[in-house]
């Protein structure tokens, strides 16, 4: 790990420096340390989010900008922890500090572009992403990467009671970072601007620097300085340790987060609840006394097979609310994460100068976890896999780190053997997972809770039966893991067509009552009859009865050139005739394959005469490159499930959309929601591009074949809006609903359209 300094090797805290005398003045308390240390990784998580905003509607692509900015953070955070550590190694701690005054300073120069530079429209979405990233927050990333870490080496040599635990202000680093999760989407976001937002960060910035003046790093005459382990290289079993730890942590929070995005709720808000959780943990332990309750070491336990049987419940097709699933698995969440954080803080080194080399393990092993989630099991796995991985990934850390089992059998000297006492209850979870499913496949699917029960219960025996034997619950967690692959297909009575997951989700597509159905997540986007002539019609959201169906059938209206934000199924191009072109826009290219071969919406419109022609990217960027006013009619079908793609409804879009549209052109939007009311925004983003906004809904008169649905249609020529109202179209109302204020792409406020 480097050779300690002469520095480091001599009590004086530096031979050219005067001593500090012991006081507590108000001046010299830990609050300021505490202060420092919260402002600065609640500026840190200010910045992902503000930047992400700003790139969102020039690159699009909801996933990949936040993706793409996680791992640039990520990839900054580490290594802003690997300089903190080198430098100090080298330099000293007080030498240092000189050089991180300076790099304090250093992001001032930025003020006038950072956090507001723009990209050049049509760039390569990752490159481009990653490009100006690094030109416009790197520098302040990497300047508050490092805060945490050289205000706890500061606190480590300083005269303050707290000198001999400074891994307290990991807990105030935490909640700094829970307190801007948490406010960004609820106060930041609703009532400041982009540019005010700028204003706001950097006010914060200079009080960050105003703290440091306040957590000098200078020693009392005569305080000793620990020296333990500073002279030898760290052994590699702790380090690893560390590692192992938060990997498991952060592959728990990103399985939980995807558990809820794809198959409970996928609202982007419910995203804060994970992350608040996993940063929660942190502030329990790492603090003078942690909270790490015997129950919670001893939950652990209870908590697998509660997260497991909650996973297995979506395999069998079953629920329980929304509300209560998200509460579970956050519960589940917060007792694995605290039980790696707290093992993690009760091995943390007790030499400062290691400090920097535990913080360094801490942060690969949550990029690793992380991109062990986010990276790889995308492709290497067509379900959740990474949810019971993760809680291998904890057994197995556990194991290695030392639990309370572990302990008592090394001081009565014997050893485990953790496989040879696992194998009956690895057999029990596969029997009971691939088994039983298999047996009983597709002839008790009216009784599936029954089928789901007989499956859970010996599921929840073998997982309990490891109970304190860390060693052999992740023996039995590979055997679940290998085994639930093949569990929802076996059990559900439904015919697997094709299944697919890439980095913008799950596809499913398969076969009951003789239709075919596309399921994205929780989303069904298509379905239609496997036999002619029914499969000809449309169904769900598209059926003839549909207020979509009843301006593309003829002779509603003489539409020849017709864009599309969405494929789905391409259950709209049923509509589509001869002389017509349909020009696609798709952000996924693996949808493509999906629509047209396991279903025949495209096959039968080309066999019409009808002409499709497909882009892939953002439908938004796209439109920018199309012909001025060349689309008769526009149609934005990408907000029916709850991770809704902001970008595409605001008063920029809009400009785009008209831009693309003929002067007497039609945007149709599709905005069937569980979660959004969107009406009163597309209403008010209407008005402020000057144009006029109806609405059509068939609840209430749902034919066979048919959902409810919600369509909205835009324009600014008056003769289209007069037909579309005489033909049932409502218009807006005064006394309606409330207008909300109109979102841009640096305004929105999904708060305010929630039901």
């Amino acid at each position: 790990m480097g050779q300690a300094t002469q520095e480091d090797a001599q009590p004086p805290a530096d031979s050219n420096a005067p001593p500090l005398q012991h006081s507590h003045t108000p001046f010299r308390t830990i609050w300021f340390y505490r202060a420092a240390v919260f402002l600065s990784a609640f500026l840190l998580f200010q910045i992902q989010p503000m930047m992400s905003k700003v790139l969102l509607p020039v690159f699009g692509g909801s996933y990949l900008v936040w993706g793409t900015a996680v791992v640039f953070c990520q990839a900054l955070l580490l290594l802003g922890y690997a300089y903190a550590h080198a430098v100090q190694r080298r330099l000293g701690v007080t030498r240092y500090a000189r050089w991180h005054w300076l790099i304090l300073m250093l992001p001032l120069a930025l003020v006038p572009v950072s956090l507001g530079l723009r990209p050049t429209p049509g760039a390569a979405l990752v490159p481009g992403v990653l490009r100006h990233l690094l030109l416009t927050v790197s520098l302040p990333f990497l300047t508050l990467a490092t805060t945490s870490l050289v205000l706890q080496r500061w606190l480590s040599i300083s005269d303050l009671a707290e000198r001999d635990n400074p891994y307290v202000l990991y807990g105030a680093s935490n909640l700094g970072s829970m307190s801007a999760l948490l406010s960004y989407p609820v106060v930041v976001e609703p009532l400041l601007s982009l540019e005010h937002q700028r204003y706001a960060w950097w006010a914060g910035y200079a009080l960050l620097i105003l703290l440091h003046v306040f957590c000098r790093p200078r020693r009392a005459a005569g305080t000793p300085v620990l020296r333990s382990g500073l002279g030898t290289r760290l052994p590699l079993r702790p380090q690893l340790e560390w590692f192992l730890l938060s990997a498991a942590a952060c592959a728990a929070l990103l399985a939980a987060t995807h558990v809820i995005t794809f198959d409970i709720a996928p609202v982007p808000l419910l995203w804060v609840l994970p992350l608040s959780t996993y940063l929660l943990t942190f502030v329990l332990t790492f603090k003078r006394r942690p909270w790490y309750p015997g129950w919670i070491r001893r939950g652990f336990y209870w908590a697998i097979p509660l997260g497991l049987t909650l996973l297995l419940l979506s395999q069998f097709w079953l629920s329980v609310p929304a509300a209560g699933s998200v509460a579970l698995h956050v519960l589940v969440l917060f007792v694995v994460c605290l039980n790696c954080h707290g093992r993690l803080y009760l091995n943390r080194p007790a030499a400062p100068a290691q400090l920097t080399a535990f913080y360094l393990a801490v942060a690969a092993g949550g990029f690793a976890g992380g991109a062990l989630v986010s990276w790889v099991t995308p492709l290497v796995s067509t379900w959740l896999a990474e949810y019971p991985g993760a809680f291998l990934l904890a057994a197995v850390s556990l194991a290695m780190a030392g639990s309370p089992a572990r302990l008592a059998e090394s001081r009565h000297g014997s050893k485990p053997a953790p496989l040879r006492s696992a194998l009956p209850w690895m057999g029990l979870a596969v029997v009971a997972l691939a088994g039983l499913p298999w047996v009983l496949n597709g002839t008790v699917h009216a009784a599936a809770p029954l089928l789901f029960f007989a499956a859970a219960v010996p599921l929840v025996i073998a997982l309990r039966a490891c109970e304190a034997r860390p060693g052999r619950l992740a023996w039995v967690l590979v055997a679940v893991t290998v085994a639930m692959h093949w569990t929802e297909d076996l059990a559900t009575g439904a015919a697997r067509v094709r299944k697919r997951r890439n980095f913008y989700g799950i596809y499913r597509v398969y076969e009951a009552d003789g239709q075919r159905f596309l399921q994205h997540g929780t989303t069904m986007h298509g379905r239609q009859y496997l036999q002619p002539p029914a499969s000809r019609t449309p169904l769900s959201y598209y059926h003839p009865s549909t207020p979509a169906a009843g301006i593309l059938i003829p002779p509603a209206f003489d539409l020849r050139e017709v864009g599309m934000i969405g494929l789905g199924t391409g259950a709209l191009t049923a509509y589509a005739r001869a002389g017509q072109t349909f020009t696609i826009y798709e952000l996924d290219p693996d949808n493509l394959p999906i629509a047209e071969h396991s279903f025949g919406y495209l096959a039968q419109a080309r066999a019409r005469g009808a002409d499709l022609r497909f882009r892939f990217g953002d439908g938004r960027v796209l439109l920018r490159d199309e012909p001025a006013h060349s689309l008769d009619v526009l149609i934005v079908d990408a907000f029916n499930s709850g991770s809704i793609p902001v970008h595409l409804l605001t008063v920029e879009a809009f400009e785009v959309y008209f831009r693309a549209l003929r002067p007497d052109g039609l945007l149709l939007l599709h905005i069937s929601n569980k979660a959004l009311d969107l009406e009163p925004v597309v209403r008010s983003v209407a008005r402020a591009t000057q144009a006029r906004a109806l609405s059509l809904t068939n609840q209430g008169a749902v034919q066979p074949g048919a959902d409810p649905t919600l369509w909205m249609a835009v324009s600014r020529d008056e003769l289209r809006i007069a037909t579309l109202t005489a033909a049932g179209w409502r218009p807006s109302p005064p006394g309606d609903r409330p207008l909300l204020r109109p979102w841009t792409d640096r305004y929105s406020n999904i708060l305010a359209a929630m039901f």
